[in-house]
């Protein structure tokens, strides 16, 4: 009886791991999720002003919609930006400091050249 017991017990105690690790498992899948729906965002984005900006550009222009599609633009870019950059971070996350400071400088870079882009109008 002692036995059935302690079985019973080291059951529930296996379950309790498995049941820890599996939830670790699923903020890596949350986080898999979010990367994706950016990545489908920019692309979706960056498809509709390829095809559909130079007409709202004409229609636009006329009654200064020039920043609405600037401002489309932006959110292209940083949802692409969003999805790169956290896998980004967990490529270089284990790597020395080197690879952390390129790392920093190309997402600086990145962001500036977006902000100066919109701004001098490149």
């Amino acid at each position: 009886m002692a036995q059935n017991s302690k079985q019973t017990e080291q059951k529930k105690t296996e379950q309790k791991k498995t049941h820890s690790s599996s939830s670790g498992r699923r903020s890596t899948l949350s986080l898999g999720s979010l990367v994706n729906l950016l990545a489908f965002l920019a692309l979706a984005a960056a498809a509709i002003l390829l095809v559909i900006g130079p007409i709202l550009k004409c229609i636009l222009t006329e009654t200064g919609g020039g920043v609405i599609m600037q401002a489309l633009n932006l959110v292209s870019q940083y949802c692409l930006l969003a999805a790169i950059a956290i896998p980004g971070w967990f490529f270089v996350k284990g790597k020395r400091r080197g690879w952390k400071i390129a790392y920093i400088v190309f997402l600086v870079v990145y962001i500036a050249g977006t902000i100066l882009g919109m701004t001098l109008g490149i």
